[in-house]
């Protein structure tokens, strides 16, 4: 595997380095374009002999490399070489098709001409400050061609830190033009198809409150910015004093692209999303931090190494974000989320268009492709809609999940208020027995029974007011104050049901002292309802209650020694039915367990605070 390994890097620099001939092309006037990037020849790591500001080489020319006309960050910038041949008299334009070039000079010369042209131009020059060079992208040289003559070129790129790389073009004038016009009219569709997605998605964010959409919206506007940079939006029409804010606004979009895809990721996967707030919790402080940092460098710094330091941590940066997307989402992939399936198989696709037409050029790697400028937009025009799609489907979901649910609201809401209703019916009922039972034979027992002395009276109308007023109280919502808080109410409660048949045994342990009234009584009727059934149903001789707190959320820990119940039987009994509503009332849960053994109920996660 080595020796492979080292066969092909032999090959790779044997490609890249070879020393070769001069080549000339020959112009021909059938040919109305003509890509001369692979004619060029390349003066590697070496300086001309100036003369009168002329440059002067000697023949020690190479092939351009694999990597074409394309410097990393750290290129100070090379020398090339272009011979062109006309048999006739002709006009053409030399055409450099990028923009983001901070200094290109020229030279140009003509066989049997002692004279020498030269040209200055990048965005550090005035090119761009006629109207006319406004219309185009890149840097055009007219170059007019008499028969028989060889005109010599000869450039220099320089980046001052930044990735420069273009293709070189020999253009007949009027193909020149119509070609612009025909990109620019594509560019300008892709344009609208795009920023109307994106602007739909920002509206429906907005007034759906929805944060995919504003992240969907926010991550390709972004990238809309970035491919406008690219295409020297901001060249145009800034003051030549203030091009180089061009790369500033391209390296702020990128760092504003990676970081709401994350979040746009987040709200897209939506219940597998934990992943994502854990990396969000330190990437966000992370982005911050790095992008106050390369403010203040670009603020202070002008170093072209310190420039090339930067454009290379944004590189890392980007990649290393694209690798935790990719991560999370093949998380999500596992888990069936059908969001993250669509979202991976388009971020896979991202990855492999930015290696080939972003990342690898800009570091030198790999030549630009002549497509890029197209690329950017159907990239985000193809990711923009298919993003729409899917976010127009995950939103048609969430609103057929909230009619579901409220349909579900709506039939446990009448579920409830028949048993209320039921409840309240029973209690009547249970009242009004008491009352004839017990109140009212007692009544009629002292009205008919002459035989009865005073004492006798006395202790039974006793009783039936003892009677009267437990069923009262019962009846009536306890006041927790200063003269009986809630632990008196419980005691006083668990007292009326001690006896001789069951003893209540009742325990606090850190239970604070709550002002919500509300909650209160929710606990005091959970417990109500609970010895009420253990007395009735449970058989029971032993009935624990217990309240515990920890940091402000409260339990209610009840069990008896009783015969037990089937709990799905009983699930829709208004007992129960009370002691869950009463749970989900108070922000807890309740959690019934029973047997023949005895009953264990749980109140959980009552929030005290």
């Amino acid at each position: 595997m080595r020796k492979i390994l080292h066969v092909f890097l032999l090959i790779f620099f044997l490609l890249k380095y070879q020393s070769i001939p001069a080549k000339t092309i020959l112009v021909d006037t059938a040919k109305t374009t003509v890509n001369c990037t692979n004619a060029v020849d390349i003066y590697q790591d070496k300086v001309p002999l100036f003369i009168d500001n002329d440059p002067f080489f000697l023949d020690e020319w190479n092939d351009v490399p694999l990597d074409g006309l394309s410097e990393g960050p750290f290129s100070k910038g090379n020398w090339h070489r272009l011979i062109l041949e006309s048999e006739v008299d002709v006009e053409k334009l030399m055409y450099f098709n990028y923009v983001l070039i901070p200094n290109i000079h020229i030279w140009v010369k003509e066989e049997g001409n002692n004279s020498i042209e030269y040209f200055s131009f990048g965005t550090n020059s005035d090119y761009y400050t006629t109207e006319q060079s406004r219309d185009y992208r890149g840097y055009v040289v007219p170059l007019s061609f008499k028969a028989n003559k060889i005109k010599e070129i000869y450039f220099f790129m320089e980046g001052h830190g930044w990735p420069t790389h273009s293709d070189i073009y020999l253009y007949d004038p009027g193909v020149y033009r119509n070609n612009f016009e025909r990109d620019n009219y594509v560019l300008t569709i892709l344009r609208v198809v795009v920023l109307t997605m994106l602007t739909i998605g920002l509206v429906i964010g907005i007034i759906s409150r929805q944060n995919v959409f504003l992240y969907y919206a926010l991550s390709f506007y972004s990238g809309v910015l970035f491919a406008e940079v690219e295409l020297g939006i901001f060249v145009k029409f800034l003051d030549v004093n203030y091009h180089h804010l061009s790369y500033y606004i391209r390296h702020f979009a990128n760092i504003a692209y990676i970081t709401s895809l994350l979040y746009f990721y987040k709200y897209l996967i939506g219940n597998d999303n934990s992943s994502f707030n854990a990396v969000l919790k330190w990437f966000a402080p992370f982005i911050h931090i790095y992008s106050v940092i390369t403010f203040l460098l670009f603020l202070f710094s002008d170093n072209p190494t310190m420039i090339a330091i930067i454009f290379l941590s944004i590189v890392v940066v980007s990649w290393l974000s694209f690798l935790i997307c990719f991560v999370l989402l093949l998380r999500s992939v596992r888990k069936n989320n059908i969001y993250a399936k669509y979202a991976f198989f388009v971020l896979v696709s991202r990855l492999i268009v930015i290696a080939i037409f972003v990342s690898l050029p800009h570091l030198g790697l790999i030549e630009r492709s002549i497509y890029t400028d197209y690329l950017y937009y159907l990239f985000i025009g193809y990711e923009s809609v298919f993003y729409f799609i899917m976010l127009m489907k995950k939103v048609i979901n969430i609103y057929d999940e909230r009619i579901e649910l409220l349909s579900k609201q709506k039939q446990l809401e009448k579920a409830y208020s028949e048993a209320v209703l039921k409840g309240q019916e029973d209690e009547r009922n249970r009242i009004g027995r008491e009352l004839h039972d017990y109140v009212g034979g007692n009544l009629a027992l002292v009205n008919k029974s002459d035989h009865l002395d005073g004492e006798e009276v006395k202790s039974i109308i006793t009783s039936t007011i003892k009677t009267v007023r437990e069923m009262s109280h019962g009846l009536i919502t306890p006041t927790f104050n200063d003269v009986q808080n809630f632990e008196d109410a419980i005691f006083d409660l668990s007292s009326k049901y001690n006896s001789d048949d069951m003893s209540v045994f009742i325990k606090f342990v850190d239970w604070p002292d709550s002002n919500k009234k509300e909650l209160l009584n929710h606990c005091y009727r959970v417990v109500q309802e609970l010895l009420y059934n253990a007395e009735k149903h449970s058989e029971a001789n032993s009935v624990h209650i217990q309240f515990f707190s920890d940091n402000n959320i409260g339990r209610i820990f009840y069990e008896d020694n009783g015969i037990g119940f089937n709990v799905n039987a009983s699930k829709n009994g208004v007992g129960l039915a009370n002691i869950r509503y009463r749970s989900n009332a108070m922000g807890g849960k309740s959690i019934i367990e029973s047997s023949s053994y005895g009953t264990v109920i749980r109140i959980e996660d009552i929030h005290l605070d």
